[in-house]
Parts: structure tokens; sequence; C-alpha cells
């Protein structure tokens, strides 16, 4: 555990109390006691007992949900400008999974991005310890309380964070370096403004005006009518004529019946006055201060309903507040954890993101015209879109991208061109548009093996290893990363240079994949054998370009197939 976590350590089941910081529970000083500063209203309100708040509760609770019930993805950026989930780096599944062992993923950053949300900051102690290949990294992340802890800076102006602990406890210094700290909108850029704080008079005469319908609705005495009689009665009379009038009219099935009135005896109805019911529409309305002004919320999502008059202005208010209101919010956690979590180095190849893919999805319908029109330019693969869908993939035939081949650069618009390529000049032109197609899958793939060779082998020479052993084990890896790839553009071949129909194509596929694991040895044999060329034992390791690697292994590729379906079909 962190220092803080340590010092706060759980006494055993069935001793006195969870923790001896009995002041930060529901039921304490602050949480709905005599703390908070007192506003003009006359209410109390400090950041925990103003959650008590209908109001505020709802806006803290949705927006600390929804972004932690977001997937958080740890990304690695690739030489072409893509992205894949660096699965393989120990801080995916802290931040995916479990920061600590006492709490998931969800109800950490739920918990961070409340404290976000009411103090403007957000605390968690870095715990490190041995990690990922050997080396000292964060293991976990413990949350703390933000009403505990107090930025300074040092005679050197290098920045502390004190907690303070528990009475009979000694306050905890720690460095910037243990510490995940994301602050709200700020006056110094280092300490962000509580929202509750800004905004304690607002929230104050939400309180009062809620104080003020308990007491008039709990102990006000407000009858809905008055029967009048002209004469004096006695205490028998006035017993009478209440038992009679409750036993004839009271109850909601007598409501409407007509009354009869004796011996002069008068009704008058009662309502509530206007400077009495006012407190109703001014409740409303701090509702919609609080609500949409402060955590600029669409009305809607804390109960204001009559503010979105039709299903698609409410619906546009779910975009609005996914653009306008949660990304603020989302990005502003992203790059602390950038910043806090991945050293420098780091910070050039990996960074931390939300996917908002599941909450943008419109209709299934406007879903299908978008993949529709993605797909038909190779924008997106078919495991890419059962990914959005959160379907499973179907294997490695859905990473293969398809392109339109009919489509021609614009400098050929308007010659005659032929349906089916015959002639030769036709033949290298249908060719070179393949190549363009499948460079960036290729690229792709040859840019994995070559990030993971740079890491792995600069590792093993700062420390001594062994990397004869590295290059050894290798080759496996380079052939499960390229023989998807391979495998796809040698099916474009095929399609292209055979006239076959579907039934004899079939009887390629068997061939098709023998020959795309043959060439996916060679390459991996051909790769390991021009690194260990340029291999220097005491000079840091500089990776490989992947782009021309893919250049030349797919003209490798389309040669030495093209020559092995031309002797299959009879024709070399």
């Amino acid at each position: 555990m962190g220092i803080v976590s340590r010092i706060e350590r759980r006494f055993a089941f069935g001793s006195t109390g969870a923790t001896d910081d009995k002041w930060y529970h529901p039921g304490g000083f602050f949480y709905g006691g005599g703390g908070g500063v007192k506003t003009k209203s006359g209410s109390h309100v400090s950041e925990l007992n103003a959650m008590q708040l209908s109001v505020v509760w709802c806006c803290i609770k949705t927006l600390a949900e929804d972004s932690a019930s977001l997937p958080l993805h740890l990304y690695r950026r690739l030489p072409n400008g893509g992205k894949e989930k660096a699965t393989d780096h120990p801080l995916y599944m802290l931040m995916h999974d479990q920061p600590n062992p006492e709490m998931t993923s969800m109800q950490f950053r739920e918990t961070f991005a409340a404290h976000l949300l009411s103090w403007g900051n957000g605390y968690a102690e870095k715990e490190y310890g041995k990690g990922w290949i050997g080396r000292t990294q964060v293991i976990a992340l413990w949350p703390i309380g933000p009403h505990r802890v107090t930025p300074f800076r040092d005679e050197r102006r290098q920045l502390f964070y004190r907690i303070t602990m528990p009475a009979g406890r000694q306050n905890v210094i720690l460095p910037r370096r243990q510490i995940l700290h994301a602050p709200g909108l700020s006056y110094d850029g280092i300490i962000g403004y509580s929202p509750i704080a800004a905004a304690r008079e607002s929230i104050g005469l939400g309180m009062s005006l809620e104080e003020y319908g308990e007491l008039y609705f709990g102990n006000g005495t407000h009858p809905g009518g008055i029967v009048e009689h002209p004469n004096k009665l006695g205490p028998d009379g006035h017993k009478n004529l209440r038992e009679s009038l409750a036993e004839t009219y009271s109850g909601l099935g007598k409501a409407h019946r007509l009354m009869l009135l004796e011996d002069g005896m008068k009704f008058q109805k009662i309502g509530i006055p206007n400077d009495e019911a006012q407190f109703l529409e001014s409740r409303k309305f701090q509702n919609v201060d609080i609500g949409s002004r402060i955590y600029r919320l669409p009305p809607q999502m804390y109960g204001e309903y009559d503010k979105a008059s039709t299903y698609a202005s409410a619906e546009q208010f779910s975009i609005d507040y996914m653009t306008r209101t949660l990304r603020s919010w989302l990005v502003r956690l992203e790059q602390a954890y950038n910043m806090a979590l991945l050293t420098e180095d780091e910070r050039k190849e990996y960074y931390f993101e939300h996917n908002l893919e599941g909450l943008l999805r419109g209709d299934s319908a406007a879903r299908a015209d978008f993949y529709q029109k993605l797909f038909g330019i190779g924008g997106i693969t078919p495991n890419i879109i059962a990914e959005l869908e959160n379907w499973n993939p179907i294997g490695p035939e859905g990473d293969k991208r398809f392109v339109p081949l009919n489509m021609i650069p614009l400098e050929e618009a308007g010659r005659p061109q032929e349906t089916t390529p015959k002639d030769n000049k036709n033949r290298s032109l249908y060719r070179s548009r393949l190549q363009s197609a499948y460079l960036r899958v290729v690229t792709e793939a040859v840019g994995r093996v070559t990030r993971k060779e740079a890491q792995r082998v600069n590792y093993l020479l700062k420390n001594n290893g062994n990397v004869d052993e590295f290059y050894r084990e290798l080759p496996e890896y380079i052939r499960k990363q390229t023989i998807s790839a391979f495998s796809s553009y040698i099916e474009a071949i095929t399609g292209m240079e055979s006239e076959l129909n579907g039934s004899e194509y079939d009887e390629f596929k068997a061939e098709i994949d023998r020959f795309a694991e043959v060439f996916s040895r060679s390459f991996a044999g051909n790769y390991i054998k021009t690194s260990t060329e340029l291999l220097q034992p005491d000079t840091e390791w500089t990776e490989r370009d992947a782009a021309s690697i893919a250049v030349s292994a797919i003209k490798d590729l389309e040669s030495a197939y093209i020559e092995h379906l031309e002797t299959l079909t009879g024709r070399g």
C-alpha cells in the first residue's frame, strides 16, 4: 500500500470502526453537520453537505458515473498516424481493470471524478513497486479526500502535498512524483476552484428553499376550506358539525358531492397563497441555476423534463451533453493521467483516451450507413465494426481492408479504361493500386515488430542481456504479426491474375495459406539477418523504418506469388 494507505490501514474485522477517519464518513461533522460556510440565505454550505441538495447530488453523480463507466484505454501511436491498444503495458490493466487491490476501475475513477467535480481537485497517491521488465513503476493508485490535501511549494519552488491525518496522527508530506492530481478550473494552474465554494450562494438558496418546503408542509396548518356558521356553537355543536361534514364530504370518492348547508352556513375554499406557492417556481429556477449554469448539464438530465419539449430536442441535448459537457472533463482526466502516470519518453508513444463511440451512436440505420461508407473506402475493417458494436471479432479475416477497384486517379479521368486488366499497361496500373491499398496494412504489421525490437534490444543492451536469445524467439512473433496482411494481399493478387470461378478459387485457398506461411517465415529470416548485421553492441538501437520495409515486402511478395501462380496454372 501507499504511505497514506498504510497509516490508515483498516483494523481487523470485529474491532471498533473501519478507520480512524470518522470525520470523513456520512453522519460526521462535515457531512450535513455544522460545517461549511454560512450563506446570505442562512444555510451552511460545504462540499459534502451540498450533496444533500438533490440537484447537486444528481449533477455530480451523473458526470462521475458517466466518465467512470466509459472504457479507458492506453493507446500506442503508430508510425503511420494510427493507434492500437497497448494491452502489453502494465498501466493498461491498472487503469482499465483494477487501480488497487480494493477498488475496481469504475470505483476508483468514479471517486476521483466526484472529488474533482465537488472540490475542484482530484488526488490519488501513486504506489511504486517492481513491475514491467523489472523496473520500478506505478503498481497501485489510492484516492485521497481533497479536503485533506494542501499543495505547497518549498524554498526551492518544488511542489509538495501535505496530507492532513486524523487527530493523533502526524501529517504526511508527499512529493509531486507520488501524487496523481487533476485540477479543475484554476487561478494558478495548480489548485482548482471548488465549484461548490464558487456557487455557494446559489446552492445555499436552494437548500434554504428546500428547508422552507419541509417546514411549510411538515409544520404548517393548511385547511382546504372553511365552513362559516352565523351563530355561536357550543362544544357539542362543533363536534357534531365536524363529524357530519367529514362523514359526508371527506375522502377522494366524495370530493365532488353536492354540499348542502343549513342554518345560514357558508363554505369558502382556501388555496395556497401566491407568496407561499412561489417557492415552487423558485426551486425549479434554482435547479436550472445549479444544474445548467454551474455543471452545464441539459435540464432533463437532472429531472427538469419540461425544458426538453420534444423527443428530438431531448436527443440533441444528449449529444450536446457528450460533446460540450462530458468531453471537457474527460480531456482533463486523460491529460492528468498522461502527465502523472507516463514518463516523458513514454508520452511520445503512449496516451490514455476514453472511448466515446458507444455513447455517440445514433439509431441502427444511421450506424449502418456510417459503417458502409467508411468500409467502402477502406477506412474500417469488419473487426473494427464488430468492436464498435460490442460484438466478437470474426478472426484474422476480419482485419482486411477493402477498396473499390474501379476507381482511378484524377489525371486518368476521361481516358478510355478497360474493365478487366488484359494488357500489360492496365495490369501494371492495377497492381500499383493494390500496392497502395495494402501498404498501410503491411506497414502497421511491420511497425509492431520494429517497435517491439527497439524496446527490447535497447533494454537488453543497457542491462547486459542476451540479445541473441531475443532474436531466436523473434521469428514466431514476426510470423504472427505479418501472415494475415500477407495472406490478404495474396488473395487480392489471385483475384486479379486468375480467371477462376468460385469453386475453382476455393481450391487455391489452401495453397494461398501455405504460401503466406512460407513467405512470412522467409521474411522473418531476412528481417533478423539484416537487424543482426546492423546491431552494434555499445550503440543504442535505432528503430528500423517500418514503411520502407513494408514497401520492399509487398514488392517481393507480389513477384514471388505471381511466379508461383503462373507455375500452378501452367502459364509459366
